[in-house]
């Protein structure tokens, strides 16, 4: 049974591939959307022409659940004549491409509300549609790089980091498109009418960035690399025990200082108030972080939260975190079936009761649906969609023979 949800009979068609536009529409389809994600013949980029279970499909088992999969050449009449049938049909076109490409493939919004004037015209790209950027080529990392971030992320002194190690840039531009998207959904509720929605991401770590560039409007000062303690409060930030490592958040600083056993500091009026112990922070830290080191993590958590209610936890690895009792009790790991082989996920975050109903569909295999749709739901007669699949197999001839030529 497939997800049933708040935005169940809304049908998106997916255009999007990599990572920002199929984590967008995942969370559509965990709400409930009808996803058919359409694909060239060669599929998304991140399939790596990989088809069965493999530890290279990561991408794909892990952003596109609740996905039907559709291969249509868009370079061929053909190919377009579906799509363009299936927006009659179809209320959200989503696509993650820079500007101009929409344009190029006849998908734009223009072009697609002269098929269909209800339909919402969603394209996530690098830098915006218009502007002096609009047409470089940008991906997670650029737009990380262009719009701060990486310049507060690691150490004093030394390179940049990864946030997180994760595709920070993608995911919330994932997120802020189908936020975008259901705006746009609620506006034509009243207005009959569809919608061009962009969205792009450097506009959007930007906005992620809120807080640390209204410090720099008001100061001037130009913030430099965050390392793991808060610029304005301490202790707060991560700091090494026995064992490996402890996250200390906001709380009674007075409290915690005396549980961690340097009571002598609180008479001492370098370390007393806040704003001397930041005057002070380095030797602050230097004592903060030897007293750390004389228990282990556990130990910690257990005399700071558990006995004080202090917001503090420890820094686990992911094979600890699979088995947190928290983790497991808000049912986050979810076990998905392809070809036979079961295999461990993320889940849905949205809880809504008996709103969200269905068991989540494992991802599709490339163009696992392409007769289904074309044929029963658009209506072809057999003989048409043996052509259209026809032509979808002679072009991925076509195109390995000129990926070789490269």
């Amino acid at each position: 049974m497939a997800i049933k949800g708040p935005l169940s009979g809304i049908r998106v068609l997916d255009m999007t591939q990599a990572h920002a536009g199929p984590f967008g529409t995942m969370l559509l389809g965990d709400l409930g959307a009808e996803i058919i994600k359409i694909e060239s013949p060669l599929g998304d980029i991140l399939r790596l022409g990989e088809k069965k279970m493999s530890p290279f499909l990561y991408y794909t088992l892990s952003l596109n659940r609740n996905k039907k999969s559709l291969v249509l050449d868009l370079s061929s009449d053909e190919g377009k004549k579906v799509l363009y049938d299936l927006v009659k049909i179809s209320d959200v076109v989503i696509s993650n491409a820079r500007a101009g490409v929409p344009e190029r493939q006849g998908t734009d919004f223009e072009t697609l509300k002269k098929i269909n004037p209800e339909i919402i015209r969603c394209n996530i790209s690098g830098y915006g549609e218009t502007g002096p950027y609009k047409d470089y080529p940008s991906y997670d990392i650029i737009a990380c790089g262009q719009s701060g971030i990486l310049s507060l992320s690691g150490e004093p002194g030394r390179a940049p980091v990864i946030p997180g190690g994760v595709a920070f840039a993608d995911m919330c531009g994932g997120i802020f498109g189908v936020f975008s998207v259901m705006a746009a959904l609620i506006q034509r509720n009243n207005s009959k009418k569809g919608m061009k929605v962009d969205t792009n991401l450097l506009d959007i770590l930007l906005l992620m960035q809120q807080v640390m560039f209204q410090s720099y409007f008001l100061s001037n000062n130009v913030p430099g690399p965050q390392g793991n303690r808060h610029i304005m409060i301490s202790p707060y930030g991560v700091y090494p025990t026995k064992d490996g490592y402890l996250t200390l958040g906001p709380s009674d600083a007075n409290l915690v200082i005396s549980l961690v056993g340097l009571d002598w500091m609180l008479k001492d009026e370098k370390f007393s108030e806040l704003a001397n112990r930041m005057a002070n922070r380095a030797e602050f830290d230097l004592h903060f972080e030897k007293a750390l080191l004389e228990k282990t993590t556990d130990e910690w958590v257990k005399i700071l939260r558990d006995e004080n209610d202090i917001a503090c936890g420890p820094v686990v690895t992911y094979d600890k975190v699979i088995d947190d009792p928290q983790v497991k009790h808000n049912n986050m790991i979810k076990e998905m079936e392809v070809h036979g082989e079961k295999y461990k996920t993320i889940g849905s975050i949205f809880k809504m009761g008996e709103e969200i109903k269905g068991e989540a569909e494992a991802p599709a295999d490339l163009g696992q649906h392409t007769e289904e749709i074309i044929r029963d739901l658009l209506g072809y007669s057999q003989e048409q969609t043996d052509e259209i699949i026809k032509l979808n197999d002679e072009s991925v001839s076509r195109l390995k023979k000129k990926l070789k030529s490269i």
